[in-house]
């Protein structure tokens, strides 16, 4: 039983040894459309992990996902960059236009 312990507190350990994530991103176009197809691009550094929340009841884990606002308005747009037990989070608000 002590090993278990002993070997948990070790990956805990290991686990938060990794350095802090700095989250950030952009996307093209820069004055997107309703309909449009967007591209987001990750800027994040020391990150392995990526969480996207769009802001329109849509989320996504990729790096550089690809998106669509099929409703023009203003969307707040959060990034969680994550490396181990560290994480970071970005937000930008986004004005789609009709």
């Amino acid at each position: 039983m002590k090993a278990v312990f002993v070997l948990i507190f070790f990956m805990v350990v290991l686990a938060s040894c990794g350095k802090k994530p700095i989250a950030d991103f952009t996307w093209s176009p820069q004055q997107p459309k309703a309909g449009q197809e967007m591209q987001f691009q990750n800027l994040s550094k020391d990150a392995k992990k990526y969480d996207w929340n769009f802001g329109n009841m849509s989320i996504g884990s990729g790096e550089n996902p690809v998106h669509i606002y099929e409703k023009s308005g203003d969307y707040i747009i959060d990034l969680t960059a994550r490396n181990g037990i560290h994480s970071d989070t970005k937000t930008k608000t986004i004005t789609i236009i009709p």
